[in-house]
């Protein structure tokens, strides 16, 4: 089955609508403003509009941190060098200084990784939005703790919004066919949590002696 994009155009047209007066009288024209603000909202919450605005956010962050590791290193090599044209040996606060941005740049970069191998692991669309989700609640992926762990509800309320028994359906099987492939994990309370490639090695080493 062919899957269908968001339409961007749509999108640009109703946005321009919200900023260009409308001809037609105050009242009508605040009606069309309405009904195009409201369009624009529900378009923006379409799951498959929020999964290419997360597609975009993830290239930016690799860029970033690609970028961000090559000016690091030139930066120690170019302390290095200046050092050793001088006869000079490096400071220990500023050989301090780089091992601590070294150790951060490794940690950016390990969870950069984690988060794309966590979100490699989908095999549908819909299991792409529960990882993007999932991956934006989990500190080793690159996410945050601050808004608290992610409940099965939440999702189903994020990827459901409308409470189509269709779309609920659909959710409820990537999330439990996730889980039975160890992708993640629910428990009773209904909390959902990412399962590291790493934990799944270690099962299985400890399961095959």
């Amino acid at each position: 089955m062919t899957r269908r994009r968001p339409n961007f155009k749509t999108l640009l047209r109703v946005t321009r609508a919200l900023r260009e007066p409308d001809s037609a009288s105050t009242e009508g024209g605040g009606s069309l403003r309405d009904t195009a603000r409201r369009a624009a909202q529900s378009a923006l919450s379409d799951p498959r509009v929020q999964g290419a605005a997360g597609l975009v956010r993830d290239r930016a962050e690799a860029v970033r941190t690609r970028t961000g590791e090559r000016a690091d290193r030139s930066l120690e090599r170019l302390i290095a060098e200046a050092r050793a044209r001088r006869g000079e040996e490096t400071p220990t606060e500023v050989t301090a200084l780089l091992e601590l941005r070294r150790r951060e740049r490794d940690l950016r970069i390990r969870r950069v990784q984690a988060r794309q191998e966590l979100l490699d692991r989908a095999e549908t669309p819909e299991q792409r939005r529960i990882l993007t989700l999932l991956a934006g609640a989990t500190v080793w992926a690159g996410g945050t703790a601050e808004g608290g762990p992610l409940r099965y509800t939440a999702l189903l309320d994020r990827l459901a919004p409308g409470g189509s028994a269709e779309t609920e359906m659909g959710v409820h099987r990537a999330l439990w066919t996730l889980a039975e492939r160890r992708v993640l994990a629910v428990s009773p309370h209904g909390v959902v949590t990412a399962v590291q490639l790493l934990e799944q090695s270690h099962g299985a080493l400890s399961g095959s002696d």
